[in-house]
């Protein structure tokens, strides 16, 4: 009979636990004061530590933290979580900063595999019941890209193309996303980078080679370190300096100051006042922000190269680049023009990049959502800010094609022009 008694306890606290844990993951509607709740706490954070309040105002005349009771209103007017989850979307794309947005349930995925056991791994604890619930809620109004994670959505084709551009002269090599599947084994990315080095090795003695990443949003700087540089590092033997320093401002903020302090112990001690070129920065910055950092943007790059084989390809490199070019792929422009690795050419890459140091991510209290966030300025060497220059090719050429269905093949024969071009120069041809 106490047998029977403990095993009825027993069935009954698993069925409770599990209709608990069940709930937890159902939708359950946010109230109005929730949401504000959610709102404010980021607007907070944001206030005083996001970076690019300054930039926007300037390129687009629009003062975000002036709108602060107009969102609140937004807000209120939303009829269920989806509704809120897009209002605050569509509220920080006001911002025109690609690193700054709501996590959809894809990019929680996504950003689990890269952060879920780093400093933001009890982040993503809090919010794993949250965001199950939350794709509940998009799968049932069939928002499958949301749910989807940013790695597939970018495989809708093939990542790699390769192709002679000129037989026994010009190859090209176009590369649409940096993106590694690090949440899956890193298995896609292993055969792309295994494609582009047969590519590599069968290309070798080729007099010119064409990186295009002019379609390329970013991803990993592993990607192109590894997988590119690598192969090709006899190229960089010439370079003197291979760092790629880069100077970032800080907010002051206690959010990302708290972020990086472990990382920059000395963060504290680097006044902005003290920075080089401090004069050189508008009024504003100087009264917005209170430290500054210096680092090298491909730090330790030849961890990346000790189980690559190089491959002696003698010929010139030109990477390709456009306004659509972005993050990742952006930092191995600089990287590229810095080094002379390659020669950029194309359009100068997309303006609103703006924080390759870290990646500062925030956590809405009661929706879970987790909000990524800019939360340093990226200055270039005259104190301008790399949010509104982007990165300015060695050469520049219209990427606009006159027919958007033959755009590649309108690019390839620009290229074939600039060669020319180009070797007309040296040998003196006007």
């Amino acid at each position: 009979m106490i047998t029977l008694v403990f095993l009825a306890i027993i069935f009954l606290g698993t069925h409770i636990f599990l209709n608990t844990q069940l709930n937890l993951w159902q939708p359950k509607e946010l109230t109005e004061k929730q949401k504000i709740e959610d709102f404010e706490y980021m607007y907070d954070i944001l206030k005083d530590n996001y970076a690019h309040f300054y930039e926007v105002k300037k390129m687009y005349g629009y003062d975000w933290l002036e709108h602060k009771e107009e969102f609140k209103e937004k807000i209120r007017k939303t009829k269920d979580n989806l509704g809120f989850y897009y209002t605050l979307t569509n509220i920080l794309l006001k911002l025109h900063d690609g690193h700054t947005y709501v996590l959809s349930p894809g990019h929680y995925k996504y950003f689990l595999g890269i952060f879920g056991d780093g400093v933001y791994k009890d982040m993503f604890r809090k919010s794993e019941g949250h965001y199950k619930m939350w794709e509940e809620i998009f799968k049932k109004v069939y928002k499958k890209g949301e749910v989807e994670d940013p790695f597939l959505q970018t495989r809708k084709r093939e990542n790699i193309e390769t192709d002679i551009i000129k037989p026994e002269k010009i190859t090209y090599l176009k590369v649409y996303s940096f993106l590694i599947d690090r949440h899956k084994g890193e298995e896609e990315y292993k055969k792309e980078k295994e494609k582009i080095y047969d590519f590599l090795k069968g290309i070798k003695d080729y007099p010119y080679l064409v990186i295009d990443v002019s379609d390329n949003g970013g991803g990993s700087t592993k990607y192109w370190l590894e997988a590119i540089v690598a192969p090709l590092r006899n190229k960089l033997k010439e370079v003197e300096n291979l760092s790629v320093k880069k100077t970032y401002l800080i907010r002051g903020g206690g959010y990302v100051v708290k972020l990086l302090s472990n990382r920059i112990p000395d963060l504290r001690n680097n006044t902005i006042d003290k920075l080089p070129v401090y004069d050189l920065l508008p009024e504003e910055i100087k009264k917005s922000f209170a430290y500054y950092v210096t680092e090298n943007a491909v730090k330790n790059y030849e961890e990346f190269f000790e189980n690559i084989e190089p491959i002696d390809f003698k010929g010139k490199i030109f990477l390709v680049v456009s306004s659509s070019t972005y993050s990742g792929a952006s930092i191995f422009a600089e990287f590229c023009k810095e080094t002379g690795f390659a020669t950029v050419i194309g359009e100068r890459t997309r303006k609103g990049d703006g924080g390759w140091l870290t990646t500062s991510l925030l956590r809405l209290p009661n929706s879970g959502l987790i909000v990524r966030f800019d939360g340093e300025m990226l200055i270039n060497q005259d104190g301008t800010s790399y949010f509104e220059t982007g990165t300015i090719p060695d050469i520049e050429i219209k990427m606009m094609p006159k027919n958007p269905f033959e755009k590649d093949e309108e690019l390839k024969q620009k290229i074939r022009q600039l060669i020319k071009s180009l070797e007309n120069e040296e040998k003196g041809i006007k």
